[in-house]
Order: C-alpha cells, then structure tokens, then sequence
C-alpha cells in the first residue's frame, strides 16, 4: 500500500485519478485494487511505459503470486 500511495501522487500529472484498496473477508491475503484515469488512453499509455513497468516489479516482488487483471469502463461514480 505505501509503494501505491507513493507511486499515486507522481502519476497524477499522467491522468490517474484514484484507487481504492480492500482485503477480502474469506481470505486476508488477498486484496484488491480499483483505479480510475481519466481516459483510457492515457491508463493504456502508461501501462504500457518502462516507468510504470519497473514500478510493477517493485510491487510484484512483495506479492505470493501474480495478481489478476480486469479491464473495465467506469459506468457510474458516487462518493459521499
């Protein structure tokens, strides 16, 4: 979570919005992430650089495995 927060404030200027972070109640190794950006293009761009690639590695090796990945459009957004 720190290697994210970190990482959240510098990818501001390359359109990512936010994430939001939470373990699962069956198993508390498990976690999950959503992000937004503020258009695919700009997710996709940065997915696809050597910075954003050297990032994942750093994150990568404090995980037991490699985690799942599920593209979506954000249909709606309600905050408080």
């Amino acid at each position: 979570m720190k290697l994210m927060r970190e990482d959240s404030s510098a990818m501001a200027a390359k359109g990512f919005e936010r994430s939001i972070a939470g373990k699962s109640k069956d198993d508390p190794n498990e976690v999950w992430v959503a992000v937004t950006w503020d258009t695919s293009e700009r997710y996709y761009a940065n997915a696809d650089s050597p910075e954003q690639s050297a990032d994942y590695e750093r994150m990568r090796a404090l995980l037991t495995a490699d985690p799942e990945w599920h593209d979506c459009d954000v249909l709606a957004e309600d905050s408080a």
